[in-house]
């Protein structure tokens, strides 16, 4: 896919690897572009060049799936009347592949010389994000007899290499590759390059862009939303490869799903095997995060339950089975997030294996029961199971660290994250004046997770023959729901507190994580309509989604990234937590907000967050400056405010709408649920 990153950026991907670039398509130096692969940035210069001038972009935009192309021009002494068409296109697969081509539109021949600048810093992922950095491995370059320029670096056994191969032979002044040609009137010239990261296995060779493009014409196709001009060739075995397809008059409904179900196809890792699990977002988060692996899989159930199961698989793979204090590890813990990069594999950060998160432990529980209530896997719960006793153990034995009932965290020494939770910015946690809470804290939605996660793993237990067990897990979820509403209730407010301090005191900041806990289920009935009256009011709801915090509190910032901002998926749970409790209009209001704010968003496509401006202050929705686009739970929550839209429910072996057909705005054919496809 390609995406607008920011203003001025354009990124094209496949999997783990894609390309930051301008509008130009070039990578320039001392930003946040080039070609990224696993965590490392294999190419930090990537420009073109004119007679010595930069082309001037006219639009880029997307050929298919990871490919891309780039209209540029004559640069600026031929801006009146420029000589020149530049044409770059370009995919993405385990390398790069562009051609060039330079049409002369004159009927004089043109003298050119074309230059190529290339770098390759080999820069870790958290290098490039702070700005700075200082290598401590040795660079070489060379050209092979063949013509290939070869970018290396090295630090002990960390060996990363680019390999850069041109269709034709050009003139080499170090990194920088020169032709120099004469060009009739009404002619063109092309040019063929790959450039291909290196990690251990020797490169394969790329097609050419037209050769490629056949190739996705040619593979199987799905179409996504039963409308033509959105099919897109996916490889059969992957979880996007059979998803239902939505119909309705609403074409900005209809464009937003098309878009969600293929910006999720897009950040899918692993997608031909049994594990596929999917990315957090892109640029800078295309790795495996605990929290985000799983609500999105959880979101996206609908339509795609394989991803469950491989979320599952792959991250009970890397639950922790020892204590650990450099990577917050314990045993039974789910992972935070998996890195590759150098900075993780040589212990700077320990993001190899980091396991700085209060939430996923529990997560990763709640997926498992959904997993067999939507697939009746009862093999892989099985599979599972050890799993899930660890996570368990981790719950009541690190979790609770104090025995008072309620999971904490004490959060990270500077190195590490502070705060733990979704909410993970280091000042996202504090009381109604701004004050910072400090630790350990005790999150509300945590408590939410810990029991739904509790209460369902009881009915697992039951399902398998343990009534024991089963009862065990019930009494215990009853009681810290008993707990929670006791300690969290704020009676002046009519809502509930965002967080326990150290002290347990009551962090009595107004914000949306108390939506998570409509969404586990913990709040007692009959405080749910004022927790709704709460997050309906105008310092919340902006009319295009819920502010992370009212804009009443000490510490409201609209443009901040958890202080005020706009999170789809926030949004998204919330408005399932809604129905849940039978608030169906807050909750429908709730999604046509959202929904609006996507459809005036690039592409209907909604990032990671966007500002807290409310909507009767700004005519559309204000996006937040470095919002990564696209990210998986944004995506997920188009697809998550569906099926919340159609009181989507499992009754045994049935899949059941709540919404009567004649009220619903969209039709969906080919839900899977239980070896069924149930259409609505």
């Amino acid at each position: 896919m390609v995406y607008s990153l920011v203003s001025d950026s354009v990124v094209t991907t496949a999997g783990t690897v894609f390309i930051v670039s301008d509008q130009g398509g070039n990578v320039r130096p001392d930003s946040l572009e080039g070609l990224y692969a696993l965590d490392t940035r294999f190419l930090s210069r990537f420009q073109l060049t004119v007679n010595g001038e930069v082309p001037l972009p006219l639009r880029s935009g997307a050929l298919a799936e990871g490919a891309s192309t780039f209209y540029t021009t004559s640069g600026a002494s031929g801006i009146d009347s420029p000589d020149l068409t530049i044409l770059r296109e370009r995919y993405v697969s385990t390398g790069l592949h562009e051609e060039i081509a330079i049409q002369n539109h004159t009927q004089i021949e043109q003298h050119l010389t074309v230059a190529i600048e290339f770098d390759a810093d080999f820069a870790d992922l958290f290098e490039v994000r702070r700005g700075s950095f200082l290598k401590a491995g040795l660079y070489r370059s060379q050209i092979d007899p063949d013509g290939r320029l070869r970018l290396m670096y090295e630090r002990g056994e960390f060996h990363r290499e680019t390999h850069i191969v041109f269709s034709q032979s050009p003139e080499m002044d170090d990194r920088r590759a020169v032709f120099s040609f004469s060009m009739a009137p009404r002619s063109e010239w092309g040019l063929c390059l790959s450039i291909m990261p290196v990690m251990e296995d020797k490169p394969e060779s790329l097609k050419c862009v037209d050769e490629y493009l056949s190739s996705l014409a040619d593979a199987p196709a799905t179409r996504i939303g039963g409308r033509p001009g959105h099919s897109r060739s996916i490889n059969g075995t992957e979880p996007f490869a059979a998803v239902p397809t939505v119909e309705s008059a609403n074409a900005d409904l209809n464009d937003a799903y098309d878009c969600a179900v293929a910006d999720l196809q897009s950040l899918t890792l692993g997608g031909g095997s049994d594990t596929p699990v999917l990315a957090a977002g892109l640029p800078w988060f295309m790795a495996i995060f605990g929290r985000d692996s799983i609500l999105s899989a959880l979101q996206t159930k609908m339509i795609a339950p394989e991803l469950m199961g491989g979320t599952l698989k792959t991250l009970a793979r890397f639950q922790a089975t020892e204590v650990d204090v450099f990577r917050e590890s314990e045993p039974g813990k789910i992972s935070h997030e998996i890195r590759t990069g150098e900075l993780s594999l040589f212990n700077e950060v320990p993001h190899s294996h980091y396991y700085g998160t209060v939430d996923a432990t529990p997560l990763f529980l709640i997926l498992l029961c959904e997993a067999e209530i939507w697939t009746g896997d009862q093999e892989m719960v099985r599979r599972l199971l050890p799993a899930a006793e660890a996570a368990l153990a981790w719950i009541d034995n690190y979790g609770d660290a104090d025995g008072d009932g309620f999971v904490e965290y004490a959060g990270g020494d500077g190195k590490t994250l502070k705060n733990q939770g979704w909410k993970d910015s280091s000042d996202s946690i504090s009381f109604a004046d701004g004050t910072l809470a400090t630790g350990p804290i005790a999150v509300a939605e945590v408590q939410g997770y810990v029991y739904r996660a509790k209460l369902g793993m009881s009915s697992l237990f039951a399902k398998l023959g343990d009534e024991k067990r089963a009862e065990t897990l019930r009494a215990e979820a009853e009681e810290l729901k008993r707990l929670f509403n006791d300690a969290f209730w704020m009676p002046d407010e009519g809502y509930y507190a965002l967080a326990l301090d150290g002290r347990k005191r009551q962090v009595n900041a107004i914000a949306s994580n108390a939506g998570h806990c409509l969404w586990s289920g913990i709040i007692d009935a009959d405080r749910a309509p004022s927790v709704a009256e709460r997050l309906m009011a105008p310092d919340m709801f902006t009319g295009w989604g819920v502010r992370t915090l009212s804009a009443e509190m000490g510490r409201y910032h609209p443009i901040s990234y958890h202080n005020g901002s706009v999170w789809p998926h926030d949004t998204s749970i919330i408005a399932a937590g809604l129905a849940r409790y039978g608030l169906y209009r807050e909750s429908e209001k709730i999604i046509d907000g959202l929904m609006n704010a996507t459809s005036a968003m690039p592409g209907h496509r909604p990032p990671e967050l966007f500002a807290g401006y409310a909507r009767g202050s700004s005519q559309f929705p204000v996006p937040y400056p470095s919002a990564n686009a696209p990210q998986a739970w944004a995506a997920g929550a188009i697809v998550y405010s569906l099926e919340t839209l159609l009181r989507l429910h499992p009754d045994g072996d049935a899949l059941v709408s709540d919404m009567p057909p004649v009220s619903r705005p969209f039709s969906i054919n080919g839900i899977r649920y239980r070896g069924r496809a149930w259409s609505f």
